[in-house]
Parts: C-alpha cells; structure tokens; sequence
C-alpha cells in the first residue's frame, strides 16, 4: 500500500515538473512572438503613410507600449523565484485604443 502511494507521488511530482518546464517553455515562446509583432509594428510603422489629410491612421506607439507590457509582465513572471503578492493599484492597464486621429483635421 504504501509503495503504491510512494509511486503515485512520484508520479504527480514528475507530472507538475513536465507542466513547469512546458508553461515556462510556451511563455517564452510568447516573448518572442510579441518581439516578432514589435518588428512587424516597426515595418508597418515604416510603410505608413501619415498623410496631413489623412484623418485617422494607426497609433503605432501605443501599440508597442501595450505590447512591452505584456512583454515585461511576463518576463517578470518567468524570473521571479518564488510568487509576489500583487497589489492591484500598480498594475497598468491596456489601452486598446490604436486609431490615431490627425492634429490638423481641415
């Protein structure tokens, strides 16, 4: 009975470790596809024509502000030894809002 118990111990501690190993594998697969949408923003950003008459066009920085956000949020989570009591004031929010309106609206 005993020796039953100690394999399924073993058993569900192997488990949690491969569930570790894989979570933390998968949210630095994560950095690096918001990395990648970094570049592509960049590109994007690049390409854009910020026309005076154009009247409304895409908030390229505050994409990339949200985007470091999570970035850092999950880099921080990923490098903490141990977990860190959150306080909910000092969390940030995302803007969500990415349409620019022109300064010079005729």
């Amino acid at each position: 009975m005993s020796r039953s118990l100690l394999c399924c111990c073993v058993l569900l501690c192997g488990c949690s470790t491969v569930a570790i190993a894989s979570e933390q594998a998968e949210l630095a697969q994560a950095i690096k596809q918001l990395q990648s949408a970094k570049q592509a923003l960049q590109r994007a950003k690049a390409l854009a024509g910020t026309e005076p008459q154009q009247r409304i066009y895409f908030h390229y920085d505050q994409a990339n502000k949200d985007i470091s956000l999570v970035e850092n949020g999950i880099f921080n989570y990923l490098n903490y030894s141990r977990a860190q009591p959150r306080k909910p004031s000092q969390l940030q929010e995302l803007s969500g809002d990415y349409l620019k309106q022109s300064q010079t609206v005729r």
